[in-house]
């Protein structure tokens, strides 16, 4: 695994400032990159939602094709980022197709105008402190199963809980104030 310490320190630098366009890009970008490094995921593979204000959506920050593609009620009960979210803890799913989820947004053509399915399911809650600011998404992905790779161990989940804890003070800083994706 990638060690997180250069990540932090870049963070430090980038995120003094508070919020820009720029600084929060930047950020949710190199977030996504670090776990695509870390589990050999595709870019579209890590999934950056935010809550608003008011904690009652959920929206993408990450990846760029989902950004304004709708948003999620954190009251929903088929959500698989909803139920993390209000379950306030991280969750595995190695049959991911088989559970009931929102499929509205694996059927919107990523990178390469490809659509490829989700099968393997890993998140857990973005924290700054005490507050909850989102939560973080992993996949695998691919048309066939056969094309997902390895299981989510609870190893994996545990490296993603002790590395978003100290990740997400840093995104909170350069958080939009008003954050919110588009209206389904």
């Amino acid at each position: 695994m990638k060690d997180i310490n250069l990540l932090l320190e870049k963070f430090k630098m980038s995120t003094g400032e508070g919020y820009t366009e720029t600084a929060f890009k930047t950020v949710v970008n190199d977030i996504a990159k670090f776990y695509c490094d870390n589990f050999e995921l595709e870019a579209d593979e890590v999934a950056i939602l935010l809550v608003d204000k008011d904690s009652t959506v959920l929206s993408f920050a990450y990846p760029e094709h989902l950004v304004n593609a709708g948003m999620i009620p954190v009251s929903s009960p088929d959500a698989f980022a909803a139920r993390v979210f209000k379950l306030n803890r991280g969750m595995i799913e190695n049959n991911f197709n088989q559970m009931k989820h929102l499929h509205l947004f694996e059927y919107i053509k990523g990178p390469g105008d490809k659509i490829r399915r989700i099968w393997k399911m890993m998140s857990t809650v973005i924290r700054a402190g005490e507050q909850k600011i989102g939560i973080i998404e992993l996949s695998r992905k691919g048309e066939e199963l056969d094309d997902t790779g390895e299981d989510f161990s609870q190893e994996n989940l545990e490296f993603l809980e002790v590395t978003i804890v100290e990740i997400g003070p840093y995104l909170q800083r350069v958080l939009p104030p008003d954050f919110r994706g588009k209206l389904l």
